[in-house]
This record gives structure tokens, C-alpha cells and sequence, in this order.
């Protein structure tokens, strides 16, 4: 195989790499868990494996035990989607809810929400219970996925694989020369 052609493969992977991440639409879902609940921890297992499986997964995490807040923040997102709030683990994704431990229905919502647009569970709570500020996870750090950031480094990686590409075509020209 000549140069040419394992250099255009090789741009071609590196190229593909980033542009892959884009395809999957950004899934946010709520999870409400109670710490020393044992469904919990299973199904906060499973959503640790979920998002590397899916990395274009955001998890806000809420623990309702001993935080009022996200206790408040529980019933009115239960009563948004009209399910009961009496238990957890609870999980809001796009305009579904889950409850319990149901992988397989919680795997399948991340599918479909990654091919095709979900709403975040934020956007179903009504406007005037908007001024509760959701991003305010005291829990776990909330994976902001910047979609514009995820952008601009797929410029610069193509922008340097180019500069790379050309500079070793002139250097090989000229010693072809």
C-alpha cells in the first residue's frame, strides 16, 4: 500500500473520531435515589456503566432522604410526569419515567433519546415552578456536555491533521524532486 493511501486512511480515523461523538443527540435524565436504598445503589451502578457506554448520557443525580430540596424538587417533577413520589429509585428521561430497577426500559429510553430529540425532564416541570434552579445538584458534579465545545475541538483537530497531511506532502515532494 502506498504512502498516499495509509496517510488518507489515517486522516480519514482521525477525522472520524470526534465527528462520531456529534451523532448522538445529548440525553439528560433525573435520577431520584435514597442514600442507603439498595435498588439505588444497583440502578446508580448501572448508570455509571450507562454513560461510558453513552457518553453523550447526563445523570443528575438527587438524593431525597435527607435533602428537603430534592425532595421538593421530587414531587413536583412526579406530579409533572402524574406518577406517585412515594418511592426510589425513580428516573425522568424525555417524557418518560421509570421506576424501580428496569434496565432494560431505562437502556431502551437512552436509545431512543440518543437517535432522536428527548426533552429534558427540566422542561416539563410548568413555568411558574421554573424558578427552582435545578442545577443546584449539591450531590455530584452535573456533566455539562457542551455541544459548541465538542465543536471547536473538532475544527482544531481537523485544522492540525490538515496542517500535518500538507506539510508532509511538501516534505515528500521535495524529496521526490
Amino acid at each position: 500500500m502506498n504512502m498516499k493511501k495509509i496517510i488518507f486512511i489515517i486522516f480519514l480515523l482521525i477525522l472520524g473520531l470526534p465527528v462520531a461523538g456529534l451523532a448522538a443527540n445529548p440525553v439528560e435524565l433525573y435520577f431520584f435515589e435514597g442514600q442507603g436504598c439498595q435498588h439505588c445503589a444497583k440502578m446508580k451502578s448501572f448508570l455509571e456503566g450507562m454513560k461510558v457506554d453513552y457518553p453523550n448520557l447526563v445523570v443528575k443525580d438527587f438524593e431525597v432522604y435527607f435533602n428537603k430540596e430534592n425532595q421538593d424538587l421530587f414531587e413536583k417533577m412526579a406530579a409533572a410526569y402524574n406518577a406517585p413520589s412515594n418511592g426510589v429509585p425513580v428516573i425522568f428521561i424525555g417524557n418518560e419515567v421509570i421506576i424501580g430497577e428496569r434496565y432494560e426500559k431505562l437502556k431502551s429510553a437512552v436509545e431512543r433519546c440518543s437517535l432522536e430529540y428527548c426533552p429534558s425532564p427540566a422542561d416539563k416541570i410548568s413555568s411558574a415552578e421554573e424558578n427552582i434552579n435545578l442545577s443546584s445538584n449539591t450531590n455530584h458534579p452535573i456533566n455539562n456536555n457542551n455541544q459548541n465545545e465538542i465543536v471547536g475541538w473538532v475544527v482544531i483537530v481537523v485544522i492540525i491533521t490538515l496542517g500535518i497531511i500538507f506539510t508532509f506532502f511538501i516534505i515528500n515532494k521535495k524529496n521526490n524532486v
